[in-house]
C-alpha cells in the first residue's frame, strides 16, 4: 500500500467535458489571464501535486500560512500559493462569482469560484516567505513586480489542460504506477542540474535504502543561468541507461515555479513529492536555497519543527571529494577539512559550461558523460585557493585521455 497522500486524499480538480461546458457558460465571459507561473500552479492544483488545496489560497488560509506555517485545518504548510491580479481585471467581480482564467493564448484552461479578494503586504510577505527582502533575493525580486492584489477560490480545468512534457506525470498516474512495481519504498531526489558525482554519491545511498529512486528534475520556469530541461533529462537518461542498475531508477519532471525558498521551499517539496506516492526525499546543503541567504543546513532542521509528513526525510551531508581518502565523502564519514577538500555544485558545473562554445559543448554531451564529469572533479581537485568553486581560468584538462 502506497504512502498516504498529503491531508489524507489526493484532490483531482479535473472535470469532464459535460460539467466543463456548464462552468464556462456560467462565468458569463468573466475572465483573467495567467502568467506563466501562475499557470504552472494551476496545473499542480487541479492534479493534486498540492493536495489538500483544491484552489488559489484565501486569505483566510494564506494569513494562517504566512502567521503560523499552518493551514486552517492545522496542517503544516510553507509556501503561499497565490494568485496576484491587477485591480482592473476586478471590474465585475464580485464574491460568489464564477471566472474562466485564461493563458496568455487565449485559451480557457479553468474557472474559479471566487471566495476571497485580499491584499498583501509585499515587505511582510517576503520576510515570512523569504526570511528576507533584499533585492539580491530572486523570490523578493518576483514579488516586488507583481501586484499586491489576490484573490482565491476553488478551480476547475478540463484535461486539456495538463502540459503534454517530456517525463511528466501528474500524481495520481506516479501513484499508479509505484503501486504497479509491487515495491514498497521509493526515494525522491530533486534537481534543477545535470549530475556531477555528488549526486551520484546521493543516488547511491538512496539505491541502498530504499527499492526504487526517482529523479525528479524542477523545470517550472526557466531561470537565466539554468539548465535547459532538456540537456538534463539528455545527461540523466544516458546515466539511467548506462551506470544504473537496470529498472530502479526514473525521472519524473516536476513543475515548480522558481522559488528559492529555502527550508520552507525544501518542506513544500517534501509535501508535493508525498503526494506523488514517495516515501523518502533526500534533503542536502542549503537545499532550495540560493547565495547565502539560508543557513547551512535549514533546510534539513525545518523538518524537526514541523512534522507533519509521512514521507521519511533522509538529511544527507554535504558530499565532497577528499583528496586523502581519494573519493566522495562528508564531514560525518571522514575527517579532513580544510584544502583536503574539494567541493562541487551545480553553479560550478553551469560556470563551467557557460565558458564552452557552442560546438564545444556540443561535443562534451555526445561524449562519454561519466568521463566529463569525472573530470570536472578531477580539475576541481587539481586547483587550490578557490574555496567558491572551480577557477575556471586554469582549466588543465577536460577529459581523460
Amino acid at each position: 500500500m502506497l504512502i498516504t497522500p498529503y491531508g489524507g486524499m489526493l484532490i483531482n480538480r479535473l472535470v469532464g467535458d459535460e460539467e466543463w461546458q456548464m462552468r464556462i457558460t456560467a462565468a458569463e465571459n468573466r475572465e483573467i489571464l495567467l502568467f506563466h507561473n501562475d499557470q504552472i500552479n494551476l496545473v499542480n492544483i487541479v492534479t493534486g501535486c498540492y493536495s489538500p488545496l483544491a484552489g488559489f489560497m484565501t486569505e483566510a488560509e494564506y494569513r494562517q500560512v504566512i502567521a503560523k506555517n499552518k493551514l486552517p485545518s492545522d496542517l503544516d504548510w510553507t509556501i503561499p500559493i497565490l494568485l496576484r491580479v491587477d485591480k482592473a481585471a476586478l471590474n465585475d467581480l464580485s464574491i460568489g462569482a464564477a471566472v474562466v482564467l485564461k493563458n496568455r493564448a487565449g485559451e480557457a484552461i479553468a474557472v474559479m469560484e471566487l471566495e476571497s479578494v485580499f491584499t498583501i503586504d509585499k515587505k511582510e510577505h517576503c520576510f515570512k516567505v523569504f526570511g528576507t527582502d533584499s533585492k539580491e533575493h530572486p523570490g523578493v525580486q518576483d514579488c516586488q513586480r507583481k501586484s499586491d492584489l489576490c484573490i482565491g477560490g476553488i478551480v476547475y480545468s478540463p484535461r486539456s489542460t495538463l502540459p503534454d512534457l517530456r517525463h511528466f506525470r501528474p500524481p495520481a498516474d506516479n501513484r499508479n504506477w509505484l503501486e504497479s512495481t509491487g515495491q514498497k519504498t521509493f526515494t525522491a531526489f530533486s534537481t534543477r542540474n545535470i549530475c556531477h558525482l555528488g549526486h551520484e554519491y546521493l543516488h547511491t545511498l538512496a539505491l541502498e535504502i530504499t527499492d526504487r529512486l526517482g529523479i525528479n528534475v524542477i523545470t517550472g520556469a526557466q531561470v537565466k543561468g539554468n539548465f535547459l530541461p532538456d540537456v538534463i533529462f539528455d545527461t540523466y537518461e544516458y546515466l539511467i541507461n548506462k551506470y544504473y542498475p537496470l529498472g530502479r531508477v526514473f525521472l519524473n519532471n516536476l513543475r515548480i515555479p522558481p522559488i528559492y525558498g529555502g527550508p520552507k521551499e525544501a518542506f513544500f517539496q517534501a509535501i508535493i513529492l508525498q503526494n506523488f506516492g514517495f516515501t523518502h526525499f533526500i534533503v542536502g546543503r542549503d537545499h532550495a536555497g540560493i547565495g547565502d541567504f539560508y543557513p547551512r543546513y535549514g533546510s534539513q532542521e525545518i523538518f524537526n519543527e514541523l512534522q507533519d509528513l509521512a514521507i521519511r526525510i533522509l538529511p544527507i551531508s554535504e558530499p565532497r571529494y577528499c583528496k586523502i581518502c581519494r573519493k566522495i565523502t562528508t564531514e560525518k564519514s571522514c575527517c579532513h577539512s580544510g584544502a583536503d577538500i574539494v567541493v562541487l555544485n551545480g553553479r560550478d558545473v553551469r560556470r563551467f559550461l557557460l565558458e564552452k562554445s557552442y560546438k564545444e559543448l556540443r561535443n562534451i554531451l555526445r561524449e562519454d558523460l561519466q568521463k566529463f564529469v569525472t573530470a570536472l572533479f578531477e580539475e576541481h581537485v587539481n586547483m587550490s585557493g578557490d574555496p567558491h568553486g572551480l577557477k575556471l581560468k586554469e582549466h588543465r584538462k577536460i577529459f581523460y585521455d
